[in-house]
């Protein structure tokens, strides 16, 4: 079972809001301006991390390690791909192609309650349901993303987050794909 923390709830709640009317979307220029994939949060503090992304997506930031770090999640959730089976690390490219727009709507799908358009785009209201599952690993530098059936480690080093993939770290940056 997936352990949701009090500020994952409290970011599923914000998303809820933000269908309704009652709060806006926050911008994405934060972080895409910064070029990374970028949280400032301490200890308990992550949910409010990825609330800020950009859209990666088929026409935004389409080969990019911002759209690796995305497929990681993928990953950790265990999104149902084209195919009909989880999307794994084989799936890891850097490149927001169909398969990747496939997992990610069916992930949005899946969210159910209208929480989230299965529009196959990850934007800001998508990374940020997903920010509610980051937890600090006691450093503020290791960070794990507590999906379902798999955990992420990643490290956030000045902010910028980085993922390993086949034993190298990369940084996430939405204008360079290293993977």
């Amino acid at each position: 079972m997936r352990l949701k923390t009090k500020a994952a709830v409290f970011a599923s709640a914000a998303a809820l809001l933000l269908g309704t009317g009652l709060a806006t979307a926050p911008t994405a220029a934060a972080s895409t301006s910064q070029g990374y994939v970028y949280g400032g949060g301490w200890g308990q503090y992550l949910w409010d991390d990825w609330n800020d992304e950009g859209v990666v997506d088929q026409n935004s930031h389409r080969i990019s390690n911002a759209t690796g770090l995305w497929q990681l999640v993928l990953w950790a959730d265990g999104a149902i791909e084209q195919n009909g089976t989880r999307f794994d690390l084989s799936d890891v490219d850097c490149d927001f192609g169909p398969n990747t727009a496939y997992a990610t709507a069916s992930w949005q799908r899946a969210i159910g309650q209208g929480a989230l358009d299965d529009d196959g785009s990850a934007g800001p209201l998508t990374w940020g349901y997903h920010g509610g599952y980051l937890n600090d690993d006691g450093n503020n530098r290791d960070i794990t993303y507590a999906g379902y059936p798999n955990l992420l480690h990643l490290r956030r080093v000045n902010g910028i987050y980085q993922f390993q993939l086949n034993g190298v770290w990369h940084k996430a940056s939405y204008t360079s794909a290293t993977c």
